[in-house]
């Protein structure tokens, strides 16, 4: 059934909606235990698909070395995954670096030159300590915003008595000036210009609107670094209509080398040269499944926004221990030392960096590696998109790590460009677990209803409606199309049956009534 006639028939019995007394007769129908002889036919019903696709365990070696006891201990002290803090402090350093490196990847094509500023977070449920971590993580980068805003009140300080001075130097010069004009004498000096307003250096920014953030590129050259508690709120926000101007700004902010103008009355003119903006946030396993669904479907949103997400993780869940000791000043010491160090790193002189020789070499053989999977028709066209877009991630991790633990200005080393090659290895595994939420939506479906049936959170008396299950508002399970292709799949997998040959009280077949088989709960 089309979804067209889906709404006009739940249009249609909303209109005509039964009274009190025949709704409490349906739902009684609808729950009655299956007739006599049933049970006993039902076949041993089939396991559902319920585990996510294998992810790749992180290794620390694949940490740079100024930073790897920092990440340790913060996935230790709060026991989280490994890939929690690891992805955060990637994200962090490139939020941190934006336009004040770049790097050449190819050996002789110098009009390809990549800017590291990257967008990701953590897929996790909640009470998973997503939030907590991301703060632990992006404390040097808060620190440094705190010593930014100081000197910025200082300046504005100075600035206010500076203009003040300027105010009566510029009254004293008219009333001179009107003088010698009179009396046909030399014009005085005039005073210099009154002194520009300061500019508060930026960093972090948490919720803004699109012309507010291309506002505070255009004062920070080096690009901003946008942390979000939940990506799905900023995610929703780029989809309402009349946000579709920000959406393509986001896009192209992603490139981290775009121009990018706006034009508004009152407002004016604004031209920023480079707009760049890193990305951080978590997000729940149902909202992302729900937001892939309608986000990658063809239509509008399917823009590649998704796949910009490179450094995104979905680690296992993780029963860890109970630990309660103090943060090692001395890891957080030597981790403010090189947050400070790069965000000091003037972007309008910014080094382009190039590989070392045997660097380019790995380069080279893992770009055609990476292009052969992307290009392979057996991969589904997100999957595709995703990794298409590694060919700037891995040059970009390697510039991050050299700038991080090098020691040779100017080159990339082979040891980070393997650690480069190694991060996109792991990372392409949980790019398949992400996308896996829309290779297969009817087993991700089923999968969740089944896991509502095991719970006897519905058809504990036997027999399921469709209407039940979309009326929950279950996450994936909340329109009558989706709740009847999950009934459909579990039908298929020997878990329920169809009621065709039964009628509802007043007559009739039955809406979609589906009976339960109780081997399900055995």
């Amino acid at each position: 059934m089309s979804t067209a006639t889906v709404g006009q028939l739940t249009r249609s019995a909303l209109k005509h909606a039964p009274s009190e007394a025949d709704a409490n007769a349906n739902e009684s129908w609808a729950a009655a235990p299956a007739p006599a002889g049933h049970s006993n036919e039902w076949p041993e019903p089939l396991p559902l698909e319920g585990e996510l696709p294998q992810v790749m365990a992180f290794d620390e070696r694949l940490l740079p070395e100024s930073l790897r006891p920092l990440v340790c201990d913060v996935a230790d002290r709060m026991q989280v995954p490994l890939d929690f803090p690891a992805a955060v402090m990637l994200l962090t350093l490139a939020g941190t670096v934006g336009r004040r490196a770049r790097i050449q990847p190819k050996a002789v094509d110098s009009s390809w030159i990549v800017v590291p500023n990257m967008w990701g977070g953590i897929v996790a449920p909640p009470g998973q300590l997503k939030s907590p971590v991301i703060t632990a993580m992006t404390a040097p980068l808060r620190a440094i915003e705190r010593e930014w805003r100081g000197d910025f009140a200082n300046a504005e300080a100075s600035h206010g008595q500076a203009l003040e001075e300027h105010k009566l130097a510029f009254a004293a010069w008219k009333e001179l000036y009107k003088r010698s004009k009179k009396k046909g004498g030399v014009d005085p000096t005039r005073p210099d210009p009154a002194p520009a307003s300061p500019t508060m250096r930026r960093l972090i920014v948490n919720d803004a609107t699109g012309e507010a953030l291309h506002e505070i590129m255009g004062k920070n050259p080096g690009g901003i670094f946008v942390v979000r508690d939940e990506l799905t709120g900023w995610l929703s926000q780029l989809e309402r209509a009349g946000r579709e101007g920000e959406r393509a700004f986001a896009l192209s902010a992603w490139n981290g080398d775009t121009e990018h103008t706006i034009d508004r009355i009152g407002r004016g003119h604004i031209y920023v040269p480079h707009c760049c903006m890193s990305l951080l946030g978590g997000i729940q396993p149902s909202r992302l499944r729900v937001y892939l669904a309608d986000a990658l479907a063809d239509g509008p949103s399917n823009d590649g926004l998704m796949q910009r997400l490179q450094v995104t993780v979905w680690p296992d869940t993780f029963t860890g221990r109970y630990v309660d000791r103090a943060p090692d000043p001395r890891f957080s010491d030597k981790a403010s030392d090189v947050f400070a160090r790069l965000a000091e790193m003037d972007p309008d002189t910014a080094p382009v960096f190039r590989f070392e020789p045997k660097a380019q070499s790995l380069f080279e053989e893992w770009y055609q590696a990476n292009d052969a999977k992307a290009k392979d028709p057996a991969t589904h066209p997100a999957m595709s998109a995703h990794l298409a877009k590694y060919r700037s991630l891995m040059p970009s991790i390697a510039l991050l790590f050299e700038l991080v633990d090098g020691d040779s200005p100017g080159e990339v080393s082979l040891q980070h460009a393997v650690q480069a090659a190694h991060w996109c290895d792991y990372l392409e595994s949980h790019a398949g677990r992400i996308y896996s939420c829309i290779t297969s939506p009817h087993m991700r479906a089923a999968r969740e209803l089944g896991a509502k049936i095991k719970a006897r959170e519905i058809g504990k008396e036997g027999a399921i409606l469709v209407r039940e299950v979309y009326r929950k508002g279950w996450l994936g399970l909340d329109t009558p199309d989706m709740a009847k292709l999950a009934l459909e799949t579990l039908a298929d997998m020997e878990w329920v049956r169809k009621a065709d040959a039964e009628t509802a009280p007043a007559g009739g077949r039955p809406a979609g009534r589906y009976l339960v088989n109780p081997q399900v709960w055995e």
